[in-house]
């Protein structure tokens, strides 16, 4: 049997990896210490935050049928809040959403720790070197240590960090290095007492902010009230490289100034840069497939940027690796 190794857990590698259970020996490496990748949820005391992903949609049958599967077994819910537009120069407004929204419970990264479930997964390891052997990768974390011998190996990071990793041989690094990503600061804000707010969730124009949610108001959080804060991915691209410390207080001014009174100073305060928070642009390809090389690369970032190509792409990446070894899906 064919040995594989997935570089990175989020939910395209967990994906490529359940598609083939039973077609390869599949070990994923993924240096942070939780799944998911950028849909992740962070705690604090009393608070939790879906700091990345919000939501999710479903407009492909194939993600549908997850979501179905996953909602039948209560995994996933429709999230319906009271959505505004809040806008520096103009009076808020109320939006409408046309499609059914979803999150994962009873937190956003709980998918992807249910769809792991009996795989091989590393955490805390970062893979650094991938070196050509005679029997095909040898892979190496970023101590030196040896992680093992692959005959195939797929990354699953970001574009431009697959770049650097993926050896100079890939047939696809002309590709990877068009693809390009914005930032995103995470603002988390926690408070003792909940507050009543005219809005569950708003869409932030003319500001430093893109977004703000309750994410107590999503279904199965604690009650604990919290907000969930995106920047501009614009706005941040300006601040990637200042101090954390003034990020924040930027930030904290943009929203006293959309809120006004409506709000006491937070009881708890975090924030998060995620360096390549959403792609601008992709490949317009669903995967990228080397296979004289025996290399790949796939996530959100092929063809879009939602957690629903993030998961076609390893679905549809997992297929024609068994179309190509066995001559069937």
């Amino acid at each position: 049997m064919k040995s594989l190794a997935i570089i990175g857990a989020g939910i395209a590698g967990i994906t490529l990896a359940r598609q083939l259970q039973g077609s390869a020996e599949v070990r994923i490496f993924e240096k942070s210490r939780g799944l998911g990748g950028r849909m992740a949820t962070r705690r604090a005391d009393s608070y939790q935050f879906d700091h990345g992903a919000q939501f999710f949609t479903a407009r492909s049958e194939q993600f549908q049928n997850l979501i179905n599967d996953c909602v039948a077994d209560k995994q996933i819910q429709a999230w319906l809040p009271r959505i505004l537009t809040l806008d520096s120069q103009k009076k808020p407004f109320k939006r409408e959403w046309f499609e059914p929204h979803y999150v994962a419970t009873p937190d956003m990264n709980s998918l992807c720790k249910t769809l792991a479930l009996g795989l091989n997964v590393t955490m805390n390891t970062q893979v650094a070197g991938i070196d050509a052997v005679k029997q095909g990768w040898q892979l190496k974390d970023s101590y030196g240590e040896q992680l093992g011998q692959f005959d195939w190996v797929i990354s699953t990071a970001p574009a431009p960090q697959a770049n650097e990793l993926l050896p100079d041989c890939f047939a696809y690094k002309s590709q990877l290095s068009t693809v390009d990503f914005s930032p995103c600061f995470s603002l988390m804000l926690g408070y003792k007492s909940t507050h009543k707010l005219n809005f569950d969730a708003a869409v932030v124009r003319n500001s430093p902010l893109s977004w703000i949610a309750s994410n107590s108001s999503k279904p199965d959080r604690p009650s604990s009230f919290s907000l969930m804060v995106h920047s501009d991915n614009t706005w941040a691209r300006t601040q990637l490289e200042s101090n954390i410390d003034d990020v924040r207080h930027r930030m904290l001014e943009a929203l006293d100034k959309l809120m006004g009174d409506a709000l006491p100073p937070p009881d708890h305060i975090a924030i998060h840069r995620w360096k390549y928070a959403k792609a601008d642009t992709n490949c317009e390809e669903s995967f990228l497939l080397d296979e004289s090389n025996r290399l790949a690369a796939c996530g959100d970032w092929c063809s879009g940027h939602r957690v629903e190509d993030a998961y076609l792409s390893g679905l549809k990446l997992g297929e024609q690796l068994q179309t190509l070894w066995y001559g069937r899906t």
